[in-house]
């Protein structure tokens, strides 16, 4: 095997952290590159589930909130209803038929997570705050939330942006288990339900 070949296939900038972090041994560095693959794809699992989770019960919390099924178009401020408007001319223009659920699943996790910035407490945070059945009666705030689902934000975008995360398993395994009480905080069976095939704790082993 050519490691030199391998490594020109990732690009020698992206690989230099991991020579870096492995004392120039290029053998040593693919294997923690493969491990930041695996440990990565493994992550893909609790998102996901986390992700169609929230927007999900975001939006059945807000339909009924607002008596509306048509809350995405009649409630969002400008900046936010530009994102559902620009899934609309996408939709027309692949000549699909506009749905809810079809807007639902278009609209990134960054716009779910943006609903609980302090800017649109006033009009969401009633809602959204009823989404949670089982959060701690002390974190039930606003603030509290949205902080933790924002860190979970920037931990995705890492992930789905093939940047290392592989440098410090003790932060993964606590990440790992912020995504899991958000999920429990949402529901109860469905956080048990995806900790029946979440590989992680196995991977970071």
């Amino acid at each position: 095997m050519n490691e030199q070949k391998i490594i020109d296939s990732i690009s020698q900038e992206r690989f230099d952290p991991y020579l870096t972090f492995c004392d120039r041994d290029k053998i040593k560095a693919l294997k923690l590159y493969q491990k930041n693959i695996e440990v990565s794809q493994a992550f893909y699992a609790p998102l996901s589930v986390l992700e169609i989770t929230l927007r999900n019960k975001i939006d059945l919390s807000c339909r009924e909130h607002f008596k509306s099924e048509k809350w995405l178009t009649e409630k969002l401020p400008p900046i936010l209803l530009k994102q559902v408007v620009d899934i609309e001319v996408r939709l027309t223009k692949s000549r699909k038929t506009i749905t809810n659920s079809k807007i639902l699943a278009e609209l990134n996790f960054g716009f779910w997570t943006t609903l609980f910035n302090r800017q649109y407490a006033k009009i969401f945070w009633k809602p959204l705050h009823r989404i949670f059945p089982n959060v701690p009666k002390e974190k039930r705030k606003r603030t509290e939330i949205s902080s933790r689902l924002n860190h979970i934000r920037t931990f995705r975008n890492r992930i789905y942006h093939y940047e290392p995360i592989i440098w410090d398993l003790n932060a993964l395994r606590q990440k790992s288990q912020e995504i899991d009480e958000i999920t429990h905080w949402l529901d109860n069976d469905t956080s048990g339900w995806a900790k029946q095939f979440n590989q992680i704790d196995r991977l970071l082993e």
